[in-house]
């Protein structure tokens, strides 16, 4: 389960479009320093500044547990492939709750490296949903956004049970 300072699903802030990182400084490092840390914590594969409340287009990930955690500054896809499959996508803000959605099966990404030197990474399978999934974090989409109704419906209605759940669970305040 994510920690608290993960921002949930119904959290505005989620769709709201994150800022391009003008500067590699020590705050942005600092906060990427974080991010790992909540990322690690979590045991989850990516995390975007705006989940935690960081509205600039900087994302941590890792294809594996067992691999380090990376981070990628103003990523963006420069190429997708014409091929789609179907990627059943778990994220951090929906706890527990999975969202099939469809994505292009390969795609490259350019970005950032923490020093500012460029890179271009091409990815498929797992890797290129969850960079995908990533940047559109940075975009402020969710992938409630991207999926069909009778999913996004179902979902939703995962959603709001847990939500339920965890009213009935929180202590009464004194």
């Amino acid at each position: 389960m994510p920690d608290e300072w993960i921002r949930q699903w119904g959290d505005p802030s989620l769709h709201e479009p994150a800022a391009a990182v003008a500067r590699m400084d020590e705050v942005l490092r600092a906060q990427v320093a974080r991010m790992r840390r909540r990322l690690s914590d979590a045991e989850g594969a990516g995390l975007a500044g705006p989940q935690v409340g960081f509205m600039r287009r900087v994302f941590v990930f890792r294809a594996s547990l067992r691999d380090e955690i990376e981070a990628l500054v103003n990523p963006r896809v420069e190429r997708a492939s014409a091929e789609r499959a179907v990627f059943v996508e778990g994220c951090l803000s929906y706890q527990s709750v999975t969202v099939a959605v469809e994505r292009p099966v390969a795609v490259r990404v350019a970005a950032q490296r923490l020093d500012g030197s460029t890179v271009a990474l091409d990815v498929e399978g797992h890797e290129a949903s969850l960079l995908q999934h990533e940047i559109d974090h940075l975009d402020g989409i969710l992938t409630l956004d991207r999926t069909d109704a009778h999913e996004r419906r179902r979902a939703i209605a995962s959603l709001l049970e847990l939500a339920r759940a965890n009213r009935r669970q929180a202590p009464l305040a004194a």
